[in-house]
């Protein structure tokens, strides 16, 4: 079965692989990312496609196992050999690849250099003059003529590869350690591999029901191929074979997007949800708080965290699996650490009542409730630890701890009693300053309306007016909106005040069925479905929530995720 992939809208990549290759929409060149760097500092190369000394344009047909590019002058296949190697076969097209960082000891863009030098006949080497930054090295078939460019040692290095007999082969890889030696393999044998493991992966996505429309159909296949290939091999701070958020710009993994894709992989087996649920823990401080973000070699964010999620994900994942007593009591000292680090050191007035210091803490950062001064206490962050301590009462009782689970269940018994006092006013929820609780009377951000998400435990009256608040406020043509359209902080492109988000619709939908609300639940849903699909086409970061056009980051796996989640869930 084929899974045409517009790679303008996904990287090019393949499980594990630390190389992509992404198109803008009507470029003349393809980019090659090192995976190990995110933003700015990821994309290593360009590659454009030439012919008798003129640049050509070209069409590209992407499957998971290799990309085309074609022109009438011929057509070059790239596929993804391993984690680290790219292979380029061409048939009568010349390759120009160029470094696109600039060179320079001592300077910050230097710090990202890749240069080429000569290392024996028909090779060369592309490396970095900073320590960690990769090097690209490759064997040539003999069917080519190899030049570089900028050869004085202070400027930028290109390289071309010329079609000397119409043919031209080049192993390439891009490592974190330079090596003396590639093997050169043979390509059919090589894609067939790859298009061997993508449909073993495949096999494993559940249908989410059967008269599925074919354009439907294609776009779960593609959204699967989204996850498949942004996974990362294990290595370094990734103990596990890990997902990314993308392998274009935000090619890392903060702590909470993980959850999403870990409740994902759940269809996929037990072990990979678990993998992908522990990914930051296995990072956590001794004092119990997360990382914010980090990848293998480069670095781990320490200066904020994200919201605590991940007991309201495990308490989802023990609803699908049985766990055995060693592993929940691994995940109890974790969530206990973590529960307990947002009570002791983020309750900045001690009123029971943690806050977010600001808006990244939240995941949300900058939504306007954030707008009135720092440390918020916003009523998404004390559902998420009364949820979170209710997971680890049910992981207590599991391993026959009754009176650990005595103990959460109160302290979350009473967090919610505190929670209503604070942040309870006027029949809605509003996030209030921590030692004046000063707060916006009528706030537009949906983030002070996320206690739905604490379902069958919010009080009845509380989920009756919350519910209708977000369906007549927030809910547009495509589902929800981070900041009410009618606000005067709204903005269409506006981060977290304005756009649709993958997390915050599943949390709220996730809510509002175990809450007694399945129809709109269902709503929402159906609403974020057909807008990815049929819409934006492909899964954005964030969304336009009066076009749907899709915005910034393309082939996000939060967004892929929820996706599949809520395709499985809500779809009949």
């Amino acid at each position: 079965m084929n899974t045409p992939i517009d790679i303008s809208h996904i990287p090019f990549s393949r499980y594990g692989a630390y190389v992509s290759i992404t198109a803008e929409q009507d470029s003349d060149f393809l980019t090659i990312h090192n995976v190990n760097k995110r933003f700015e500092d990821g994309p290593a190369l360009k590659l454009s496609f030439w012919h008798k000394g003129k640049q050509i344009g070209f069409t590209q047909e992407a499957a998971p196992e290799c990309l085309v590019c074609s022109a009438p002058e011929g057509k070059v296949s790239i596929y993804i050999r391993d984690d680290e190697t790219m292979m380029f076969v061409s048939e009568g097209i010349d390759l120009y690849f160029q470094s696109l960082v600039d060179y320079g000891y001592g300077t910050e863009k230097g710090e990202n250099q890749f240069t080429i030098m000569n290392a024996g006949q028909k090779s060369c080497t592309f490396y970095s003059v900073s320590a960690g930054s990769g090097t690209l090295s490759g064997p040539f078939s003999d069917d080519w003529i190899w030049k570089w460019n900028g050869v004085p040692i202070d400027k930028k290095q290109d390289l071309r590869v010329e079609c000397a007999n119409g043919k031209a082969i080049v192993t390439m890889r891009l490592s974190m350690e330079e090596v003396t030696h590639i093997e050169v393999s043979d390509p059919d044998e090589d894609i067939k591999a790859i298009k061997s493991e993508w449909n073993a992966f495949l096999a494993k996505m559940p249908e989410s029901r059967l008269d599925m429309p074919e354009t439907e159909k294609e776009f779960g296949r593609v959204t699967w191929y989204n996850l498949w290939s942004c996974f990362a091999r294990a290595r370094d701070v990734y103990h596990y074979d890990t997902m990314l958020m993308t392998k274009k710009f935000m090619t890392a993994v903060w702590s909470w997007d993980h959850c999403f894709n870990a409740l994902a992989m759940a269809e996929v087996s037990q072990q990979t949800a678990l993998e992908q649920f522990m990914a930051p823990f296995v990072l956590q401080a001794a004092n119990g708080v997360l990382p914010d973000m980090w990848n293998p070699f480069m670095e781990t964010v320490w200066a904020v965290t994200k919201p605590p999620i991940h007991g309201w994900c495990f308490g989802k994942l023990m609803d699908k699996f049985d766990y055995s007593p060693e592993i929940l009591s691994v995940v109890y000292s974790h969530l206990e650490k973590w529960t307990n680090w947002w009570m002791e050191y983020r309750d900045e007035d001690q009123d029971g009542i943690p806050s977010y210091p600001q808006g990244c803490d939240s995941g949300w950062d900058n939504a306007s409730v954030f707008d009135n001064g720092y440390f918020v206490a916003s009523p998404d962050l004390s559902a998420f630890l009364v949820l979170q301590m209710n997971t680890l009462a049910r992981i207590a009782d599991a391993l026959n701890e009754s009176h650990k689970a005595k103990d959460w269940r109160n302290r979350s018994k009473d967090l919610l009693h505190k929670m209503y006092e604070l942040n309870w006013k006027n029949d809605r929820f509003v996030a209030v300053l921590s030692h004046t609780h000063e707060y916006q009377p009528e706030p537009g951000c949906l983030l002070v309306n996320m206690p739905v998400v604490l379902g069958e435990l919010l009080d009845k009256d509380k989920m009756a007016k919350t519910a209708k608040l977000i369906e007549e406020r927030f809910l547009t043509e495509h589902g929800l909106a981070t900041e009410a359209p009618d606000s005067p902080r709204y903005e269409p492109d506006g981060y977290w005040r304005g756009p649709i988000w993958a997390p915050s619709t599943y949390l709220i939908a996730d809510g509002l069925r175990r809450g007694g609300y399945p129809e709109l639940a269902g709503k929402i849903a159906k609403k974020y479905l057909n807008m990815s699909c049929h819409v934006a086409k492909g899964n954005y970061e964030n969304f336009d929530a009066l076009t749907g056009r899709g915005l910034r980051a393309p082939g996000y796996t939060w967004s892929a995720s929820v996706y599949m989640l809520l395709s499985w869930e809500f779809a009949n």
